[in-house]
């Protein structure tokens, strides 16, 4: 899913950038991201994949502001092998669920 995020992002980044939606089109990517990541978090925690503890509301609006920051990395414009979504994705869910400690 992240994957598709970005690769949507990356071609809607002014629409998708806010979260006060400007087009019906718009509205309709955002509810269903929206819908994917409210079931994919309750189920991240239950895994344990995430602390029993951690604001889900937190953690989701982490995750939205992680993809945009992920294209617009220092750098990523030169090297486009460094804007492939997979890539990003993994950049993206290593960051939410370990941030920048070890991984481990």
């Amino acid at each position: 899913m992240t994957a598709n995020v970005l690769r949507v992002k990356s071609n809607w980044r002014f629409t998708l950038s806010h979260t006060t939606v400007h087009t019906e089109t718009a509205a309709a990517l955002w509810a269903e991201i929206d819908c994917h990541t409210r079931r994919l978090l309750p189920r991240a925690q239950g895994e344990g994949l995430l602390a029993p503890e951690a604001d889900l509301d937190w953690a989701r609006q982490v995750y939205y502001a992680l993809p945009s920051e992920a294209l617009d990395r220092p750098g990523t414009d030169e090297e486009p092998a460094d804007q492939d979504p997979d890539m990003l994705a993994t950049l993206v869910i290593d960051t939410l669920l370990h941030g920048a400690g070890p991984h481990g």
